[in-house]
């Protein structure tokens, strides 16, 4: 693995920031917010791999299935992992909208947010053994 370049390596960064943001949330039982930082590790990682690959700046889209098929990783996962993409790409977009947060909040209990976080670490190791 060959030393990755400033912007990807601000993406990894940032990437890891909010998987520690997760891990803060689950402590102080904000359970949707999990989700949320889930959601952000995963989608900065995706779009370290595409700065990787395109040497350009990713586009400024939050759909996470999306991202993966423009870093060339897509075809890489299994089944789960596509599915952990596309049930955390929600709650980044309507996470951000009150009138959707009282929605949301009913579907992330702690089970949930505990499920999903360590689905998001295995994800995470995954997606950075590709870049």
């Amino acid at each position: 693995m060959r030393k990755p370049d400033k912007i990807t390596q601000y993406w990894i960064k940032h990437a890891a920031y909010d998987l520690e943001s997760a891990k803060v949330m689950l402590d102080g039982c904000r359970y949707l917010y999990v989700t949320f930082m889930c959601q952000q590790a995963i989608e900065k990682l995706l779009k370290a791999i595409i700065t990787t690959i395109s040497k350009e700046f990713p586009p400024r889209i939050h759909n996470l299935t999306r991202l993966s098929e423009l870093a060339k990783v897509n075809s890489k996962l299994d089944q789960k992992q596509k599915d952990l993409l596309a049930i955390l790409t929600p709650f980044c977009i309507e996470t951000r909208y009150a009138e959707y947060t009282e929605k949301m909040s009913k579907l992330a209990d702690k089970k949930l947010a505990v499920e999903y976080l360590q689905k998001t670490k295995e994800l995470l190791k995954c997606l950075k053994e590709m870049i």
